[in-house]
């Protein structure tokens, strides 16, 4: 089972044999819906995009973007060799002359060609599935022919490539679509270009782009979260969502299957209820947790968080793959336009032992 609280995140790209096809036939000036489809519920990044020498991501920071003209037109007068890591993302690559990062979806693009680079990541085990969907029939049915498909070259990751061609009402683009996966992470990318600029971006340099692909290292994952997490209380860090999402286990294992171990599941957010509507917010949330049934709250009262005005709930349900009995503790806090939300899940029998060592995290965790 994919753990139930990540579920909140992935779901926005899932059923994912179905967005193996949707992520990759979007027309060439659709690229911002594109983007609204697959990172469904996160919050507007700010950062800009992070660049780091192709064998070494380097530390991200968080400065707001450059918004004016001339700032594409000066990066593509000097063009980066460096690897640049879309605001919050786990995976960049070396983008192609005249491609500068995007500021409407996580990916590249030059508008004044028609071309562009989707870029989405997702869990693992998203990789098989992606796969299943992945054929030239379920291609050949949103319009793309397939011409070539093969394995494709990434340092520390299996990888296939696919090109081809679609039309989509007046346009006819070409397409090159990876699919990439590490024990960590799920890389789907999609790199399109008019058939009328297409000289623009030969075959090779294309290829050439997508052959930089690079996965953030945990460490640099959590660097570039726009909070700190300062103490792990014996958990460890499995990955990062999104750019604002991290989940935290202890435990052996560097994964989540269902309840074996204690985990956590901490993200940020649009939207901030006013205080007569807080113990509702918390509720509803708390109830679209997925993989868990006969769910029975215990408490439900706000609190202060670091200073901070803040809700705890506390409840019990049954994991619905194995039948185990879980402890649920959900913290939200608020800001202004933005709230935090920390999500746990344990074995009943074993919440008394790692209770105060999920406090402690909360407690660790605040905004950079």
């Amino acid at each position: 089972m994919i753990h139930a609280i990540a579920r909140l995140r992935v779901n926005a790209r899932s059923t994912l044999a179905p967005l193996a096809v949707a992520a990759v036939t979007l027309a060439p000036l659709a690229a911002p819906q594109a983007q609204a489809q697959t990172a469904q519920a996160e919050p507007a990044q700010t950062a800009p995009a992070q660049t780091a020498p192709a064998s070494a991501p380097a530390p991200s920071t968080q400065s707001a973007p450059a918004q004016s003209a001339p700032a594409p037109q000066a990066q593509q007068a000097a063009p980066s060799r460096e690897v640049v890591f879309p605001p919050g993302a786990v995976i960049g690559l070396v983008p192609p002359p005249g491609m500068v990062p995007s500021d409407k979806f996580a990916g590249f693009e030059d508008r004044g060609r028609n071309a562009s680079i989707l870029m989405v990541d997702m869990p693992p085990e998203a990789y098989g599935q992606l796969v299943e969907g992945f054929t030239d029939a379920a291609l050949a049915s949103k319009g793309i022919t397939v011409e070539s498909r093969a394995p494709f070259p990434i340092p520390g990751a299996k990888a296939e490539l696919v090109t081809g061609t679609q039309t989509a009402g007046p346009f006819r683009v070409r397409k090159w679509i990876l699919l990439a996966g590490t024990d960590m992470t799920t890389a789907l990318i999609t790199a399109q270009v008019s058939e009328s600029d297409a000289a623009a971006f030969p075959d090779a340099d294309m290829k050439a782009a997508l052959a930089t692909l690079a996965f953030r290292s945990v460490q640099d994952q959590v660097a570039a979260l726009p909070f700190t997490v300062t103490e792990l209380s014996d958990f460890h860090v499995v990955r990062t969502f999104g750019g604002n999402t991290v989940i935290l286990t202890r435990g052996p294992k560097n994964s989540i299957e269902g309840p074996e171990q204690p985990y956590m599941v901490v993200t940020v957010a649009n939207g901030s209820p006013r205080e007569d509507e807080r113990r509702q917010f918390a509720l509803r949330a708390l109830s679209t947790l997925n993989g868990l049934r006969d769910m029975k709250v215990e408490r439900a009262e706000p609190l202060r968080i670091n200073q901070t005005p803040g809700f705890e709930v506390m409840a019990q349900a049954v994991d619905a793959k194995t039948g185990e009995p879980v402890k649920i503790v959900q913290w939200l806090r608020f800001g202004p336009t933005g709230h935090m939300r920390m999500v746990a899940v344990s074995k009943l029998d074993a919440f008394p032992d790692v209770y105060a060592r999920l406090r402690a995290i909360r407690d660790g965790i605040d905004a950079r």
